[in-house]
């Protein structure tokens, strides 16, 4: 973990029971995983920082009652590192409200506010691939057949992946497990151009990365690479984004994003009669009740043909 994460968790240790400490420890893993995959040093958050991560939170389906543990722990380091700690000038906290990430947002999803991508919305999105247009069209139609989340897919190395069973093993930074997930036949070509036809081999970092995906400058893909160089301007050329809402800090909150990917896996999935146990295990959710939750689409899809039949009566 961060130094400065350890020097904190050192004295929640000393000063709190037992139990107290194993929250704490176990909320600021979590923060730490995540701080990994950021440019910025802890010490140089700012708030808009924090409040994607607890947005990031929210998109991933976590429950009010654990975002609002991870909000207090974080919010302790941050009042260490402001205070004796003498980390840092300004405490970013002070402009964060925990009601915004748990009361307003964190509720339980409904056709509103769970969006997913169609499989119309998909192909619209895989014909208007930005450049690299092979590659990211790819990485497109691998998340929304396999339901993997962006930070799952960067980590995805090339001996993650079994061709002839079309099965990949993917670790979980949320579970600390291995699951396997698999994608369709369709899928064939497109790897078969990045992996043997010279394409993933054209980019400078290729021949000493372990991982799939690489970029012109970088061995692996960053979290802002699939949601902003890749998810967000197929969804804008396909002309299916829109801006949901804006957070506090003014920034804009899209309809179409890495995670909606994810959603349309999962309802397209449960429609396809797949059981939703096994739907849940692709999808590693932790408890079978977020998985329910997409069941309210294939309940709208039957109230929708009795609609139809009733209007040819």
């Amino acid at each position: 973990m961060d130094d400065w994460i350890d020097r904190h968790l050192e004295r929640v240790k000393a000063k709190k029971a037992e139990s107290s400490y194993e929250t704490h420890y176990s909320n600021l893993k979590n923060f730490n995983c995540w701080l990994e995959n950021q440019d910025e040093r802890l010490t140089e958050l700012r708030t808009l920082d924090l409040e994607d991560y607890f947005l990031e939170q929210m998109e991933q389906g976590y429950a009010p009652n654990t975002i609002a543990s991870r909000y207090e722990s974080v919010r302790a380091l941050f009042n260490r590192l402001s205070g004796r700690f003498e980390a840092i000038e300004e405490n970013p906290f002070e402009d964060l409200e925990r009601k915004e990430f748990v009361e307003k947002d964190t509720k339980k999803h409904n056709n509103a506010d769970l969006v997913y991508v169609t499989p119309d919305e998909k192909e619209a999105m895989c014909e208007n691939a930005p450049a690299p247009r092979l590659r990211n069209e790819l990485i497109i139609r691998l998340m929304w057949q396999t339901g993997i989340r962006k930070v799952e897919l960067n980590e995805i190395e090339l001996d993650d992946l079994d061709r002839e069973e079309r099965r990949i093993e993917v670790w979980s930074n949320k579970s600390k497990e291995w699951r396997s997930v698999f994608y369709q036949p369709s899928l064939d070509i497109l790897l078969d151009q990045w992996l043997d036809n010279g394409h993933r081999d054209s980019y400078m970092p290729a021949a000493s990365s372990p991982y799939l995906f690489v970029t012109e400058r970088s061995e692996q893909l960053h979290d802002s690479t699939v949601t902003d160089k890749v998810v967000k301007p197929a969804a804008e050329a396909a002309g299916i984004q829109e801006v949901m809402y804006q957070d506090q800090g003014g920034c804009k909150r899209y309809r179409v994003t890495p995670h909606a990917l994810r959603h349309g896996h999962a309802v397209t999935a449960l429609k396809s009669d797949i059981d939703v146990r096994r739907v849940q295990q692709h999808l590693g959710h932790s408890s079978l009740d977020i998985t329910m939750e997409y069941l309210q689409f294939i309940d709208e899809d039957v109230k929708e043909a009795y609609d139809r039949f009733g209007r040819k009566d």
